[in-house]
């Protein structure tokens, strides 16, 4: 029987360790696990400066770099809810500006990546969220209707479905109701981040391009992955109203995509 072409691995390509990607922010939801993941992926995985400031305000450089060209910063919003994007109290730009006078960081010439979760208990308002996903399409360029650049990549239903890619095998067939149910799944497998490492993220990128292609997308514009990141939720938040669960999906990846840190050629 011959192998679909859905089912196919990919050749994953990484780029040099240290390979010039300019200025990154990562705003993410959670105060451990995206903080966790992305130092194990920029640290260990690749060889760059990485700082995270959370909202607990606490500070710390890692693998710190003189004078880096390149660099990584990891802050939260002020709560943990996907609609703090929005800033409507001005934390995330008074951030901004803590980030650009006291640690050297340009905000304004960072790409900028938000990692959230789709949690249907926490993230509740889904017009604000396709409404997030209409601003933020593009990494390092702002559009006519958000004075901000960033990019928005969901997981669904939490950050831990980029963890079971990095395992699991056909993990979009997964399905689980809420990031505290997947924590739980994984946890009774002893799966974690903690050993996160180049083999298993090349394993977590096929499987985030094998699901994205399950649900109809062959190509998508990482210059504005706005129509992709849109049918991609759409579709899970259709199969979430017919099942009250989500398909297993991580949408992290497509940050490294985005920075030339990694490629996806078809075998």
């Amino acid at each position: 029987m011959a192998e679909s072409r859905y089912t196919k691995m990919s050749k994953i390509v990484f780029a040099d360790n240290n390979k010039r990607i300019g200025k990154v922010l990562f705003i993410v939801e959670g105060i451990k696990t995206e903080i966790k993941i992305l130092h194990k992926i920029f640290t260990n995985i690749f060889d760059y400066q990485y700082e995270k400031l959370d909202r607990l305000d606490r500070y710390r450089p890692y693998n710190k770099k003189d004078n880096p060209l390149s660099s990584i910063f990891v802050i939260n919003t002020e709560e943990s809810n996907i609609k703090d994007i929005e800033d409507a109290n001005g934390y995330l730009d008074n951030l901004f500006e803590r980030l650009i006078d006291e640690y050297n960081f340009p905000v304004d010439k960072a790409a900028i990546f938000y990692i959230f979760d789709r949690d249907n208990y926490s993230n509740t308002n889904k017009t604000l969220i396709s409404d997030l996903m209409n601003k933020l399409n593009n990494s390092r360029e702002s559009n006519d209707e958000y004075d901000r650049q960033g990019l928005l990549l969901l997981s669904y239903p939490s950050i831990e479905s980029f963890t079971a890619s990095n395992y699991i095998k056909d993990a979009f067939n997964i399905e689980i109701e809420k990031g505290t149910d997947l924590k739980k799944y994984l946890h009774k497998r002893s799966i974690g981040y903690q050993k996160i490492n180049k083999d298993t993220v090349a394993l977590a990128v096929n499987e985030m391009d094998k699901a994205i292609k399950s649900i109809g997308i062959e190509n998508y514009d990482l210059d504005n992955f706005r129509d992709a990141n849109l049918e991609i939720y759409n579709y899970e938040e259709k199969y979430y109203a017919q099942t009250k669960k989500y398909k297993l999906l991580s949408l992290l990846c497509i940050a490294l995509l985005d920075l030339g840190l990694i490629e996806i050629e078809d075998e």
